[in-house]
């Protein structure tokens, strides 16, 4: 562990991640518009969803100062946040008058945050579409809603954009288009099936891709923050002892299935991967030649989700004779094969737990452990361990948990509580502290060459050895 937390950068971005249906709670509260989730939990009789709502979940609308005292707990450099799009506009319509107390809430979470020395990492959209255009547009599969999301990110872009350098538009459009569209699992609930998700996914693009523009074309050169968004995937590689050349071939296909159907349009040339387009044939949406010029390198860095939905969800498409498993550093390396060395934020990473785990999650622990000592060699820039809170984890319900902090869901105060996994990231983020310390001091070559004695401060070094022994009999 010491040589892994040691060849991350001094500027590594530690952070803590929540989303805005997940966490906030206050589901009518001072104003807020219904979303597709409020609508999808209060009215869904499917049997595979749990009955249960997000109506409350940890209450970090009104206990936001509760996660700010958390963050301030682990240590963390950034903490990742998404707005709620029919918080601050319940009509949804953003050329129209916002909801003043959700911009003030907002407002106060970034000031509190920076004041704090945490970087706010905003995300536009977690998921959590204004009903109003569900009803009015069948959502997703309606183009309106490209102008619809530029408007809602020109604003937010205005309105908190002088405070906030990283920008994520969306949260794994994968799920979006998929679970939400094709097979019904997710909210809105549509089982359109393949066609419907192309669309969907096709729609999630462009306006990605227009928010980008704009930000880049009005709001860059005076903002001068950075804009991305968030995909998600699992490694799909051949069954042990099955490397075929066809098996390899059906391998990339699937991770072009997944991953590549974002990424190459956003990443590579403003177009879908060529075993996409010939799978779907006319089904596939298509990109105009103009299209395919403004959707191309439409992010300033390669965001990454890595964690259960997609691991899960992509057990039901894999080929024969293939694997799917959470390999981050293999993923990784095909990241940078396809795209070129991109920096990498990976703004998702952790995984479940069964609700009746509780505070002590050893595995949490082990996984979490097992995900950080693969960034080597490429240039990841970023950690977020998700999540920083139990909350409301979709259609999973509350039978699963992912937070540093645990949440008893019975009691009214929501009170934050931190579990081994919060005390290993605050140990491990300590540790990575300290020795960029001792290198400041000693320089890169004098620890490897120089011994303590030959410059030496016991104050830097005591410290180090405190917290490393810590550390050490921690795991």
């Amino acid at each position: 562990m010491y040589k892994a937390v040691d060849t991350f950068p001094p500027g590594f971005i530690w952070g803590s991640g929540t989303s805005a249906f997940q966490n906030e709670g206050a589901w009518n509260q001072h104003g807020k518009g219904v979303s597709i989730w409020d609508h999808f939990t209060h009215s869904s009789t499917s049997d595979y969803f749990p009955r249960e709502t997000a109506d409350v979940a940890s209450d970090s609308y009104n206990c936001w100062e509760e996660d700010v005292a958390a963050l301030g707990y682990l240590g963390v450099r950034s903490y990742t946040f998404s707005l709620s799009w029919p918080r601050l506009f319940p009509e949804g319509n953003a050329t129209g008058e916002p909801n003043a107390a959700a911009v003030d809430h907002y407002s106060r979470l970034i000031e509190r945050l920076l004041e704090k020395k945490i970087e706010p990492i905003v995300t536009l959209y977690h998921w959590d579409l204004p009903q109003v255009f569900q009803d009015q547009y069948g959502g997703w599969k309606n183009n309106t809603l490209v102008e619809h999301f530029e408007q809602y990110a020109t604003f937010c872009f205005s309105t908190f954009g002088s405070r906030v350098k990283y920008w994520l538009t969306m949260h794994n459009p994968y799920l979006v288009a998929v679970q939400g569209y094709g097979t019904g699992v997710h909210a809105p609930g549509e089982k359109g099936g393949v066609s419907s998700s192309l669309t969907v996914a096709h729609n999630l693009i462009r306006a990605h891709a227009k928010a980008w523009q704009t930000y880049n074309t009005h709001f860059r050169p005076t903002q001068r923050g950075k804009v991305s968004i968030v995909l998600g995937s699992h490694w799909v590689e051949p069954h042990r002892g099955q490397p075929t050349a066809a098996n390899v071939a059906l391998c990339q296909q699937s991770m072009e299935a997944i991953l590549g159907w974002f990424a190459d349009p956003i990443f590579g040339a403003g177009d879908y991967p060529v075993s996409l387009k010939i799978k779907y044939a006319d089904l596939m949406p298509r990109f105009t030649p103009e299209e395919k010029l403004w959707v191309q390198k439409t992010a300033d860095f390669f965001a990454l989700s890595f964690g259960p939905n997609n691991f899960r969800l992509g057990q039901n498409l894999l080929h024969n004779g293939q694997s799917i498993t959470p390999d981050l550093r293999r993923l990784l390396g095909w990241i940078k094969l396809e795209y070129g060395n991109l920096r990498v934020l990976v703004a998702e990473g952790g995984w479940f737990s069964d609700a009746s785990v509780g505070r002590e999650d050893t595995v949490a622990i082990y996984l979490m452990k097992s995900f950080i000592n693969q960034f080597d060699g490429v240039q990841v820039f970023g950690y977020s361990a998700w999540s920083l809170l139990d909350g409301f984890e979709w259609n999973y319900g509350y039978s699963v948990r992912r937070g540093l902090f645990y949440v008893d869901f019975n009691q009214p105060n929501r009170t934050r509580v931190p579990k081994t996994t919060a005390q290993y990231f605050k140990d491990l983020m300590q540790l990575h502290r300290c020795q960029s310390r001792v290198k400041a001091f000693y320089g890169q070559r004098s620890c490897q060459k120089e011994t303590m004695h030959e410059r030496h401060d016991p104050v830097v070094f005591a410290e180090f050895l405190l917290v490393f022994v810590s550390f050490k009999f921690r795991l």
